[in-house]
């Protein structure tokens, strides 16, 4: 399994990221390891390099966080991936919690919105991928949920929500 911290534009601004980042990584650390972390940063945020040298770093051009989701996926496909959110709050027992379920594609919704984690099984991750690809050519509205959806649609996969 790989971890893949999204980081896009709209975060530029947030005090406490690199904070809640740091907790994040600390603790993927312990759970999966140092060598299985990847970030996707924009262009802006190239100090992230020097703060978390341990992590593997794809480049956002775009800034969006569909569009790091795409390029960060693609660099991962072969994995099982744990996407997450670097600015969401997120406790420590949910990581833990989505780490260890096994054999469903999991995403943490609540009233209807993306919560900042998600675990993408590797058999469809390509399915994910094409889907993303799909609604960046289309410009459709960029919703975890709408994601999600449309790939248990297209594609029959299905996806636990919690």
């Amino acid at each position: 399994m790989k971890a893949l911290l999204v980081f896009y534009s709209k975060l530029l601004g947030e005090s406490q990221l690199i904070q809640k980042a740091s907790e994040k990584v600390q603790l993927l650390k312990k759970l999966i390891g140092p060598d299985s972390i990847y970030a996707v940063i924009t262009t802006e945020m190239k100090d992230l390099i020097d703060i978390f040298p341990d992590l593997v770093f794809v480049r956002n051009d775009k800034g969006t966080f569909f569009y790091g989701l795409y390029k960060g996926l693609r660099k991962l496909r072969g994995n099982e991936v744990l996407v997450i959110d670097p600015f969401e709050d997120i406790s420590p027992e949910k990581i833990k919690e989505f780490i260890s379920k096994k054999r469903t594609n999991i995403a943490h919704f609540i009233n209807g919105h993306w919560k900042g984690i998600a675990k993408l099984r590797l058999i469809d991750l390509d399915y994910f991928i094409r889907s993303i690809e799909i609604s960046l050519f289309k410009n459709e509205k960029e919703d975890f949920l709408n994601l999600m959806e449309k790939v248990k649609q297209e594609y029959g996969i299905e996806y636990e929500a919690c």
